[in-house]
């Protein structure tokens, strides 16, 4: 009965496999058209796409920005001009990077420079300044010292008096009553004397003293003299050359405010400067009769008290 059945080997010797149902393995399935490997290389470049895609929007988008920023800051740059230009500097040229606003040109002072550099800090959006300006340099004189105008000597003098009256109106010399005692507040216009004196080292000058009218007007008039010899001390303690210094004692005999209330009498006591012009000798003590007549007292041979003059004067 098996005669029938054929070798299941073949004429060339190779194995015939009849399927599973004889014994036999599955026959090994290809791989299907599509698969995995060539689905990640497909999603591979999807995504190199979508990258090179979203390169160009950034650039874009950046190159977009720039220009918005460069339009802002060419903005900016017109708005400091025009500042600069209605502010009286036109030679000031403006340029700005970053919003830093850089100045260039030239300018007649450091005083405009600076000038320049608040006006650019004070516009919006400015970060900082940059001031690059230049300043020519000062020209040095040759002569360094001041011009005398060349006056009359009637009007040289005339001059001189009135810067000497205006240091000594600075603060008017004033003295406690009955005494030679300089009040504090008139050691400033010490100093100013002095330093008139300083600058003009050919100029002589009187020192004339005054008084109110209360008391006799002998002891007043020597009362006077005693506190321009007073203040002739004080100067001279401050540098001044004695034989530049006369002194005269006037009394009452001139007065610039009444003698009836504390206000007027304090004014009244007090020191004048006159300029002494070359070869004269300034005013003239007046005499003791002419001072009782001008001050409209009788003559009495005592003072009016017994109280002593205090002839110094506080140090300062």
């Amino acid at each position: 009965m098996t005669g029938w059945m054929r070798d299941p080997r073949d004429r060339r010797g190779r194995s015939v496999s009849f399927g599973p149902a004889f014994g036999g393995g599955r026959r090994p399935s290809s791989p299907p058209r599509g698969g995995f490997a060539e689905m990640l290389l497909e999603r591979r470049g999807l995504v190199a796409g979508l990258l090179v895609i979203a390169f160009f929007v950034v650039v874009a988008i950046g190159s977009s920005g720039q220009e918005v920023t460069e339009d802002e800051q060419l903005g900016l740059t017109g708005v400091v001009q025009a500042a600069m230009i209605q502010a009286g500097l036109p030679s000031v040229e403006v340029q700005v990077e970053d919003w830093t606003v850089i100045l260039y040109g030239r300018v007649a002072s450091p005083e405009l420079k600076e000038a320049a550099t608040r006006v650019a800090q004070a516009q919006a959006e400015v970060i900082g300044v940059d001031n690059r300006l230049m300043v020519p340099e000062p020209e040095v004189e040759e002569d360094d010292e001041p011009e005398v105008p060349d006056l009359p000597a009637a009007q040289a003098d005339l001059l001189l008096q009135a810067r000497l009256s205006a240091a000594a109106a600075h603060s008017p010399i004033r003295f406690s009553s009955g005494g030679d005692r300089i009040t504090e507040e008139s050691v400033p216009t010490l100093d100013l004397i002095a330093g008139f004196l300083a600058m003009n080292p050919t100029v002589s000058v009187q020192i004339i003293g005054h008084t109110d009218s209360d008391g006799e007007a002998g002891a007043n008039l020597e009362l006077s003299t005693i506190r321009a010899e007073a203040v002739r001390t004080q100067l001279v303690a401050r540098g001044a050359e004695p034989e530049r210094l006369t002194t005269l004692g006037l009394g009452e005999t001139d007065p610039i405010s009444d003698n009836l209330t504390k206000e007027g009498k304090g004014r009244n006591r007090r020191i004048e400067f006159l300029v002494i012009p070359e070869g004269q000798t300034g005013l003239t003590r007046p005499s003791i009769s002419l001072a009782e007549e001008i001050g409209g007292e009788p003559v009495e041979a005592d003072p009016v008290d017994d109280t002593p003059i205090p002839t110094t004067i506080p140090s300062g």
